[in-house]
């Protein structure tokens, strides 16, 4: 196993100069034969290693023993060991756990600036991977499993024991005399991946022996399709894309499978659990407003919502629901900073008339009296507005729904207004309270900072 692993070392390059390593560390089988193979190999190879022990605080005096095993071993062979231990108000769920120990790795990776964090995964863990992927109906990228390097927003994780069963890491751990913590809660079937290791797995080793195997080289013919069908869709990507998202027309006239993979790609991206009923309603959901002039949004999580429109097809963060409710009084010519916006207000001194610019451009010329006294804001319960050329006021509201300006951007649109009329709205409409007849008296824009 040792000359695998040191294999496996090369293969990424990771013995060509000193290197830091972490190594997440249960005290387990599998973590044991990893945490001990990588300490012999750093005795002749000049890499660091430091385990990482995380305490669930899930079984008590149990594992507090298993904490206090690992320090003992880490402490016997003079490896760094650092651990913390969560609360024990910590809610208990494996995806909860999960959270907890990516923020805990992630805060040794930066502290000790680490070449690598290493996961003591196994081809046995891959097969329980696969399996729950199928049960949960999680499509064929579910097929590709654990794969042996993958990376993270914060660091690079190498899964060296990617080859070896679990009986391969038994063996081991006899044969080099390690005692590992046994965790009780392995054998309690209540657990998902218990249930598959002792219900199911066992069962289809009757079948096939060699199973792991199989199921292991299952996995890399599906990632080796997943990178075909990337590459492919990289291409589509670029012909659909409009700004942060994708043009509505020529999304929803692809294929309804590529639309689902794109729909998979979005809710991978975004650490969103998904399974075959997931992607229909989204899919559904992008079907049935696909021709609607304004905005209609599907909430994924508590601070992300797709929006959907005949125009654009694009993801919501919650800081896009965040209302501006600062103002600045306008009562002379000038530049006013609005947040990170600079708005303009100039007289208009040329002798010819101009050519008016569109009403979504930020920026219009307009009739104003000698004396004004105006107003910058965001908008407000009860905002009215006479669209231009309009004989009567109307909501701003329902300005906004037939003008198609998606929900979550018109809080964000800067106003300019006499008490709770609208006179402009930037880049969306100006009102007929400030028409020119002749010659504008005045240009106001709106400007990056």
């Amino acid at each position: 196993m040792k000359s695998k692993v040191k294999n496996f070392l090369e293969k990424y390059k990771l013995l060509e100069y000193e290197k830091t390593f972490l190594v997440g560390f249960s005290g387990g089988f599998d973590s044991v034969c990893l945490l001990d193979i990588l300490y012999n190999l750093s005795l002749k190879n000049k890499f660091k290693v430091i385990a990482l022990h995380l305490n669930h605080n899930w079984r008590g005096e149990e594992a507090t023993k298993e904490q206090k095993n690992c320090e003992n071993f880490c402490k016997e062979r003079n490896i760094p060991f650092y651990t913390e231990t969560l609360p024990e108000d910590t809610k208990k769920t494996e995806t909860a756990a999960r959270e907890y120990r990516q923020n805990f790795f992630k805060k040794y990776y930066k502290k000790f600036n680490a070449d690598g964090l290493f996961l003591a995964h196994t081809k046995s863990d891959n097969t329980e991977t696969v399996l729950y992927r199928i049960a949960k109906g999680t499509g064929v990228l579910g097929l590709c499993g654990i794969q042996e390097f993958s990376k993270q927003d914060f660091c690079k994780i190498y899964r060296p024991l990617m080859e070896f069963s679990r009986q391969d890491i038994l063996d081991y751990c006899k044969q080099n005399n390690l005692s590992p913590n046994d965790d009780s809660s392995n054998s309690d079937t209540k657990y998902a991946r218990n249930f598959i290791r002792h219900e199911i797995v066992s069962r289809l080793k009757k079948l096939n022996p060699d199973i792991d195997a199989a199921v292991l080289n299952l996995s890399k013919i599906a990632l080796s399709e997943q990178n075909i069908i990337k590459e492919y869709m990289s291409k589509i990507k670029e012909d659909i894309k409009k700004e942060n998202g994708f043009d509505t027309k020529k999304f929803v006239s692809l294929s309804k499978d590529l639309q689902n993979k794109f729909i998979l790609e979005f809710l991978i991206k975004n650490d969103i659990d998904y399974d075959s009923k997931k992607v229909e309603e989204i899919f559904s959901f992008i079907q049935e407003n696909s021709k609607n002039k304004a905005q209609k949004t599907l909430s994924l999580t508590t601070n992300l919502w797709l929006s959907v429109s005949k125009e654009k097809i694009y993801p919501i963060c919650e800081t896009k629901q965040k209302k501006n409710i600062s103002e600045i009084k306008i009562d002379c010519c000038g530049d006013f900073e609005f947040g990170n916006k600079i708005f303009r207000i100039a007289e208009f001194k040329e002798k010819t008339v101009p050519d008016f610019p569109p009403e979504t451009e930020k920026k219009a010329y307009v009739s104003l009296n000698k004396n004004f006294v105006l107003t910058l804001r965001t908008r407000k319960e009860g905002d009215v507005i006479q669209p231009f050329g309009m004989p009567e006021k109307m909501k701003l509201k329902k300005l906004f729904i037939n003008k198609g300006v998606d929900k979550f951007e018109r809080n964000d649109i800067i106003l300019l207004c006499k008490d709770n009329e609208v006179l402009w709205a930037s880049g969306v409409c100006l009102s007929e309270k400030l028409r020119v007849n002749k010659l504008p008296s005045h240009i106001i824009s709106i400007e990056d900072r």
